[in-house]
C-alpha cells in the first residue's frame, strides 16, 4: 500500500474541512494510506522540529496532497508541496473536490502571514 501525505493548514486540524478533504482523498486515492500530520501532534519529535518532522513525513510517502487556505498557501504546507517537489514526489492540489496535478513549486505565505490567517479563518 502506497503512502499519500495530507499537507494543510494546522488551524483545520480536527475540523470538519479536514474530514471532507480526507473523504475526498481516500475516495480518489483508494488504494493509499493517508498520512496525516494532525495525528503527530504530540509526537516528541514533532514537538522539537516540526517542520523538520514533517519534511520526514514528506519524504516517506509516495504522494502528496495539500490544500489552500482561503486561497493562500500557507507557510508550512508551502515547505512541504516545494520539498516534496524537489525530491520527485508527485504532487495533486484539492480544488473544488477534485485532485489536480502540481508540477511546479508554489508561492507561499510567510509564518507571520500564516497565524494572522488561521485568526482570519476561525473568525469566520
Amino acid at each position: 500500500m502506497k503512502n499519500v501525505y495530507y499537507a494543510h493548514a494546522l488551524c483545520l486540524y480536527g475540523s470538519p474541512e479536514e474530514f471532507q478533504e480526507l473523504r475526498t482523498i481516500r475516495g480518489s486515492l483508494r488504494k493509499h494510506r493517508v498520512v496525516n500530520p494532525a495525528e503527530y501532534e504530540n509526537h516528541p519529535e514533532k514537538r522539537r522540529d516540526t517542520i523538520g518532522f514533517c519534511l520526514r513525513l514528506v519524504e516517506g510517502s509516495d504522494i502528496v496532497v495539500f490544500s489552500r487556505l482561503l486561497d493562500k498557501v500557507t507557510a508550512g504546507v508551502g515547505k512541504e508541496v516545494n520539498h516534496a517537489l524537489k525530491v520527485g514526489k508527485p504532487v495533486f492540489e484539492l480544488k473544488m473536490g477534485k485532485l489536480v496535478r502540481h508540477t511546479r513549486s508554489v508561492k507561499y505565505i510567510s509564518r507571520a502571514a500564516t497565524i494572522n490567517l488561521y485568526r482570519k479563518w476561525r473568525a469566520i
